[in-house]
């Protein structure tokens, strides 16, 4: 009898434990990410913002589109959208976009997390070389 209410117990926590996993499925899914930056360019100051949204396909594709808008000394440049394809490889909490850069899923708060590193011109402006989006499911 003893036996039977300790293994019973075993089962029910292990599957206690094993029913709390946060394990996401990528394909199908869509999830965005906003950024906006006050930069200096030039001299001149200004905000820079950026809407993402990426939509896994399949088990390796993606599309990506990118809405970027800039105010700049009170002028407000027309929001400009670019959609990418690529493909994508992931194994449940790492991956990789285009065979080149790195996302990762926080199981925690739910997110993928893509830092890009950005080229010299665009890191004066933006003060920083590296850029960390932040991405959450619709």
């Amino acid at each position: 009898m003893k036996r039977s209410v300790f293994f019973t117990l075993a089962v029910a926590f292990v599957m206690l434990f094993a029913s709390c996993s946060k394990e996401v499925k990528l394909p199908g899914t869509t999830w965005t990410a906003n950024y906006s930056k006050t930069i200096t360019y030039m001299g001149a100051s200004g905000n820079v913002s950026l809407d993402m949204t990426i939509k896994f396909i399949d088990e390796t594709n993606y599309n990506m589109d990118v809405t970027t808008s800039a105010t700049v000394m009170g002028q407000t440049m027309p929001a400009e959208t670019d959609n990418q394809k690529g493909t994508y490889t992931f194994d449940g909490e790492k991956g990789v976009f285009d065979g080149e850069q790195e996302f990762t899923y926080n199981k925690d708060d739910e997110t993928i997390s893509v830092t890009v590193t950005v080229d010299d011109e665009m890191a004066e402006m933006f003060g920083t070389d590296k850029i960390t989006l932040t991405f959450k499911q619709k």
